[in-house]
């Protein structure tokens, strides 16, 4: 009964094979206990489509605050083999939703490199500034580039990190995300137990108060 079984399960999927469209699969190597890691996975998963990849020159950190930050130079680069960028189909880079940060929307002149850099235009933000998109004007030849740089973020007023997110078919989905990470840092400035004391501060602190403000210490 086993024999016939396994007899079945192998003609089932050599007519997979011969019959449907070819697919990736990945090496498991394993993960802790019982489950998946995606961590332990020896290669890249295929699940079909174009492999476009986005990549930023270095993983990036800011204080909290709101001014604007200069962005790691940011390079998009088309799967080698069958292309997916296409004329009239936007490229949008974005930051996560659940990420307090935003691009900076008063830039408006990037700067763009790489093979496709001619066949790129105008550039907007969506998504109250969280999303950067980029006209293409012509479609990308296998494995051309396009770096982007001279574009800021702001208004860092969360914590924790992330990775910027790729869609460039316009089905609103992430085809892909950045190699290198965002992080917002959160300093406490520390204290005696959990209460706050003043000369436990890293920095100095200014404190501000209105005209006429009475101030006592006792």
């Amino acid at each position: 009964m086993r024999t016939k079984t396994m007899l079945a399960l192998t003609m089932a999927v050599v007519a997979l094979v011969m019959n449907g469209q070819g697919v990736w699969a990945a090496i498991y190597t394993g993960g802790p206990g019982a489950s998946y890691a995606m961590g332990m996975m020896t290669t890249n998963v295929n699940l079909g489509g174009a492999m476009v990849t986005l990549s930023s020159s270095a993983n990036q950190s800011f204080s909290r605050g709101y001014a604007p930050v200069a962005i790691s130079m940011i390079t998009i680069t088309d799967d080698p083999v069958t292309p997916g960028i296409k004329s009239g189909t936007p490229v949008a880079v974005s930051i996560p939703s659940d990420f307090a940060m935003t691009w900076d929307e008063t830039d408006l002149t990037p700067t763009f490199g790489g093979t496709a850099a001619g066949k790129v235009g105008a550039i907007g933000y969506t998504n109250s500034n969280r999303c950067l998109k980029i006209a293409v004007t012509a479609d990308f030849n296998a494995g051309d580039t396009l770096t982007i740089s001279a574009l800021s973020f702001k208004n860092y007023v969360g914590l924790g990190n992330a990775r910027l997110e790729l869609d460039f078919d316009n089905e609103g989905l992430v085809a892909a995300q950045d190699d290198k990470t965002i992080t917002i840092l959160f300093y406490s400035y520390g204290g005696l137990g959990d209460s706050y004391a003043l000369d436990q501060m890293i920095t100095d602190r200014r404190l501000y108060l209105p005209a006429g403000t009475f101030f006592g210490v006792w």
